[in-house]
């Protein structure tokens, strides 16, 4: 292979060009005619080839003729597939994937364990020392009602999970701890 094949390409190609007049083909043309150069022509042996040279060209230009007739194949299923498997790669450029990230707004977010939780645990201690006021019906019925809301409370916390994502069951809870600070407070009048 020849070094610098590309470099010669492009020095032949920049070479300028010209066409020469007519003067100088009709010079060529007697050159070619005159009788020394015809009778050292005709002096030429001829040679006739083999057959098997023969075959061997023609097997090679059928060879370039299946070459050829494969690459034209090649470049009309590219032609038609390309299209389809641009349209099939690009099908989903339109879909857009979103994500937002979500502030917590601390004032809605219930604590583990609620005040009115810590104040009744304060009374029920008090209770133990103290047994007269404790140990009226109205006083074990309230206690009984404030330990029904404070299940009914745990269970809500449960259901909502660490988001509080349903509106309603925080409506819900907070009624709930409501209703435990009403019933706290008529526990302590009774004391």
């Amino acid at each position: 292979m020849e070094h610098n094949r590309e470099i010669l390409k492009d020095a032949l190609q920049n070479l300028p060009s010209y066409e020469p007049k007519e003067m100088v083909w009709n010079d060529i043309d007697r050159k070619l005619n005159e009788l020394p150069l015809q009778q050292a022509l005709a002096s030429l042996p001829e040679y006739e080839p083999d057959d098997r040279i023969w075959e061997v060209l023609e097997l090679n230009s059928q060879q370039k003729r299946k070459t050829l007739v494969t690459w034209w194949y090649a470049a009309a299923v590219l032609l038609l597939v390309g299209p389809i498997g641009f349209w099939f790669v690009n099908k989903d450029k339109g879909k857009i994937i979103t994500y937002s990230e979500e502030v917590v707004d601390e004032r809605l977010q219930t604590a583990e364990i609620q005040e009115t939780d810590n104040q009744y645990q304060k009374l029920k201690a008090w209770c133990e020392s103290e047994t007269l006021v404790c140990n009226t019906v109205d006083f074990k019925q309230l206690k009984e009602e404030y330990e029904t809301l404070q299940l009914a409370s745990e269970q809500l916390q449960a259901a909502m999970g660490n988001y509080n994502s349903e509106p309603e069951l925080v409506r819900q809870l907070s009624m709930v701890e409501q209703e435990k600070a009403g019933i706290l407070n008529k526990m302590a009048k009774m004391i």
